[in-house]
Formats: C-alpha cells, sequence, structure tokens
C-alpha cells in the first residue's frame, strides 16, 4: 500500500468513526426521550403492566445510555487522534515523496539520473500498447569530455554537462524522458517513436550542441565547441530494456569509431 492509499484508508476510518459516532448520539437522544416520555412511568412502578418493575426499566435505559455515552465520548477521542494521525501521516508521505523524488534526479544537471531512466522506460515498456507499440532509446556521450575536465577543470565540466542537459529538454517533447546515464553520458526515452523520428531527435540535439561553444565567464574567451555522439535503438518484437538500452550502445560506440559529433542508428 502506498504512502497516499494508507493516508485515504485513514481519512476513510476517521469518516466511518465520526459516522458511527453520529449514530450513537442519535442513540443516546431517543433514550433521552423514552425516558422523558415514559417519565410518570418509569417512576410508578404500580402503573407497569404486570410483571415488568419500574426501577427495572429504569437501570436498563440508565445502563444502556451510560455504556453508549461511554462510547460515544471514546469515538469523539479516536476520531481526534485520527485527526492528529492523519495530519502527521501526510505530511510524512509529502516528505518522503520528495525525498524519493530527489533520489531520482541528478544535483548536477537537475534532470533524472540512472536510476529515473531505469524505472521509466520500465514502466514504458509494461504499457506499450498505450504508445502504439513504439518507444526508442537515444545513449550520448559528450566528445572528449576528459580532455575538457583535465584541462578546464571540473568547473567548466559541470558547464558542460548542464548545458548538455538543457539542450536535450528543449529539443524532446513533454512525454520523453531525459536522464545522465551516468558520468559524461547522457539517454533520453522516446515513447510512441519510430527509430527514422528518434534520429532526427537525436540529430536535432547534436546539431544545436555543435553550435555552442565554452566560454570563459571572466573574460569571454572562447575554450572551444562541446560535441555528441549519439547511438539509437528502438524497439523490437520480445525486447526488453536490457536488449534496448545494449543496441544503442552499440550505436553510440559505432558513432565514436566513426570519428564522433554523429548520430548513428542501431545495425538492422
Amino acid at each position: 500500500m502506498s504512502g497516499v492509499e494508507f493516508v485515504k484508508s485513514i481519512e476513510s476510518l476517521h469518516d466511518s468513526a465520526g459516522r458511527i459516532t453520529s449514530s450513537l448520539k442519535s442513540v443516546v437522544q431517543v433514550i433521552d426521550a423514552m425516558a422523558e416520555d415514559n417519565a410518570t412511568f418509569i417512576a410508578n412502578p404500580n402503573a407497569a403492566p404486570p410483571g415488568i418493575e419500574g426501577d427495572a426499566i429504569r437501570a436498563l435505559l440508565q445502563s444502556i445510555r451510560k455504556q453508549i455515552s461511554e462510547i460515544v465520548d471514546y469515538g469523539q477521542q479516536f476520531e481526534t487522534k485520527l485527526s492528529t494521525y492523519s495530519s502527521g501521516i501526510s505530511d510524512l508521505t509529502r516528505q518522503l515523496e520528495q525525498t524519493k523524488q530527489a533520489a531520482m534526479l541528478d544535483p548536477t544537471t537537475g534532470i533524472g539520473n540512472r536510476r529515473r531512466f531505469e524505472e521509466s522506460l520500465a514502466d514504458i515498456l509494461k504499457n506499450l500498447e498505450d504508445f502504439n507499440g513504439k518507444v526508442s532509446v537515444l545513449l550520448a556521450d559528450v566528445d572528449n569530455f576528459k580532455t575538457v575536465n583535465d584541462t578546464l577543470g571540473h568547473n567548466v565540466g559541470d558547464q558542460v554537462l548542464r548545458l548538455v542537459a538543457n539542450t536535450f529538454v528543449t529539443g524532446l517533447k513533454g512525454g520523453d524522458v531525459v536522464a545522465r546515464w551516468g558520468g559524461d553520458e547522457f539517454a533520453a526515452i522516446l515513447p510512441d517513436t519510430s527509430l527514422e523520428n528518434a534520429l532526427h531527435v537525436a540529430e536535432n540535439v547534436r546539431k544545436s550542441i555543435a553550435t555552442k561553444s565554452l566560454k570563459n565567464k571572466d573574460t569571454g574567451e572562447t575554450m572551444g565547441k562541446v560535441t555528441l555522439s549519439i547511438g539509437v535503438s528502438t524497439h523490437r518484437q520480445g525486447d526488453n530494456a536490457h536488449k534496448l538500452i545494449f543496441r544503442a550502445d552499440q550505436a553510440l560506440y559505432e558513432a565514436k569509431r566513426q570519428g564522433r559529433n554523429r548520430s548513428i542508428p542501431e545495425n538492422d
């Protein structure tokens, strides 16, 4: 049961407790009305029909009323506690959800991390019929990133990673998922997208990156270009996540082998 479902269950229990308490209060009111309407009869045992004692009736009603009143009191206390617990659980659920979301974000770029990518891809593959049976994957690698880090420093390297992440986010559509796969590698999921269209998206991202130059913020000096190599794969009958990613990785390797700064589709 998820945190949200648990909170809803507590709220439902709170509502039920409220209805029960309200019903019991009505029973107490009925007993009070009976006692009032039959006050003379109950107070005068001689007026009771043969075999019935007024004192016994009065005692029975008082006993029932007392027990129900106690239950009402307990019910009201229970409702109060439930309200407190429900509020606390709601706060805890929100905190847990925020923690979960934070655990799926890459702190450097602000996009999803590998875990987010893998969970999203697994979910999409489970519901592939919702995407017309199509999903494609991009794996991208920043060309010569180690050289950037070694010569320009890790601050500039982080700047490059954020640039690539922002370019991917801008170049993808709403239902797509982009994540930092690890190091200088990025991955994207394109639901309801054929290999041809995915390759087109990859090329748009690659070309957009290639037009940008690194600049020293202090001096304005141009420090070089950023380029990407991208491998593209698409879902095949019987595929699982591992096979889909593996073919994209092979295509990425081929893009590197052919000289970098290019997008390569998987082999037929």
